[in-house]
């Protein structure tokens, strides 16, 4: 039987939502006052995620990995933080200031609610919601948010929607940035059904794009990656010596996208898919809008 517990801790940023099936050795751990970032998955007592502890450092380190972020507005990286929508001008908050952008939008630290929750043998779902009020003139469009969890043995689907609730269309673009754990990335593989990749400036905004500079499957070894992949098909395939995990998400080309990223520590490895490369708000590389209650629905499934 799936359980479902909440945790309070003295920094409210890291309240928990504990997420447990003793049966498999499950375990799951979402903070839904980080944006409702899932911070730990266990399966079999295997770590898959790599996310950070209900800590004073821990949240030190989300604030410069974004560990399982959701990325809205946009993913990436927005150049000076300055976009134009529909004729008007707008300044992002600048988050990237060594580099002078915007990065990986807004929600990231926004407080979800714990909406509903559902257990049972085959399965546990927890739901959380975010309403914005278009209060920041950077980004003055209302919406609100759903994200859902469901956790089972066959893997986790992470659905992701957001509704319109103002009364001008907006434009936007979705991302999540889950690490995934590997005990030796020197012997972990890759494998994108990519078209191109992105060429990045020195402030890693996307200039233009070029073919592949890696054949997939691809042997990681001690290569260091940093780069955005315009994909074919909304898919992934991550094995280590630990697992294999497959991920599939719901993007169509032209708005099927993977960022790929090995922090320095290379205990993990970042695979983000996204609907629109870096600096979508300017380049309009896969950037959506979103009319007045219309709602986007984006759904990421993982299976290990």
């Amino acid at each position: 039987m799936y359980r479902i517990n909440t945790k309070e801790n003295s920094n409210v940023s890291l309240n928990e939502i504990i997420i447990t099936h003793e049966e498999s050795n499950f375990k799951s751990i979402i903070f839904p006052n980080l944006g409702a970032s899932l911070q730990k998955l266990f399966n079999n007592d295997i770590e898959i995620i790599d996310g950070i502890p209900a800590t004073e450092d821990g949240l030190a380190i989300y604030k410069e990995r974004y560990n399982s972020s959701f990325l809205f507005p946009f993913p990436s990286r927005i150049e000076d933080g300055k976009y134009s929508f529909n004729g008007k001008e707008y300044q992002l908050e600048i988050n990237d200031k060594a580099l002078n952008n915007a990065l990986h939008g807004h929600i990231y630290n926004k407080p979800f609610k714990l909406k509903n929750k559902i257990v049972s043998k085959s399965k546990a779902k927890v739901k959380l919601t975010y309403k914005y009020l278009g209060e920041n003139n950077s980004f003055p469009f209302p919406y609100r948010i759903n994200i859902t969890y469901i956790f089972t043995k066959e893997g986790l689907k992470v659905r992701f929607k957001v509704k319109n609730t103002g009364t001008e269309k907006f434009p936007f673009g979705i991302g999540w940035h889950p690490y995934f754990m590997s005990s030796n990335l020197m012997d972990s593989t890759l494998n994108i059904k990519s078209l191109s990749q992105s060429v990045f400036n020195d402030r890693m905004i996307p200039t233009d794009e070029t073919s592949l500079n890696y054949k997939f499957p691809f042997n990681i070894n001690d290569v260091a990656l940093d780069n955005c992949f315009t994909t074919k098909e909304s898919f992934a395939l991550f094995k280590n010596p630990d697992y294999t995990m497959k991920m599939e998400f719901s993007s169509k080309p032209p708005n099927s996208f993977i960022q790929v990223y090995t922090p320095p520590n290379r205990n993990s490895i970042a695979i983000e898919p996204m609907t629109c490369g870096g600096n979508a708000f300017n380049s309009k590389n896969g950037l959506l809008t979103l009319k007045p209650n219309e709602a986007h629905k984006w759904i990421v499934n993982l299976s290990f």
